[in-house]
């Protein structure tokens, strides 16, 4: 829970989180390409949830949140792009 507010702190100052990396099981690009999506859906997934769970639910969210939440998501396919 600790790192959960550190890492929401972090969020809303504009800071970098750092997240861990999955490791990779091939070095074919294509199972890269389809890990590394997968990898960003599950990590939108649990960002949502929790960001659900600290606002009670998935409507009371700000829309600026979800707004930073989306451009960090593509700001991180981009990396791994």
């Amino acid at each position: 829970m600790k790192l959960l507010f550190e890492n929401w702190r972090k969020l809303l100052e504009g800071e970098v989180i750092d997240f861990p990396m999955q490791p990779k099981l091939t070095d074919e690009d294509d199972d890269d390409e389809k890990e590394d999506l997968q990898y960003t859906i599950r990590l939108e997934e649990e960002i949502a949830q929790r960001l659900a769970n600290l606002h009670g639910n998935m409507a009371s969210i700000p829309p600026e949140k979800i707004e930073q939440l989306e451009q960090i998501m593509m700001d991180i396919e981009e990396l791994l792009k």
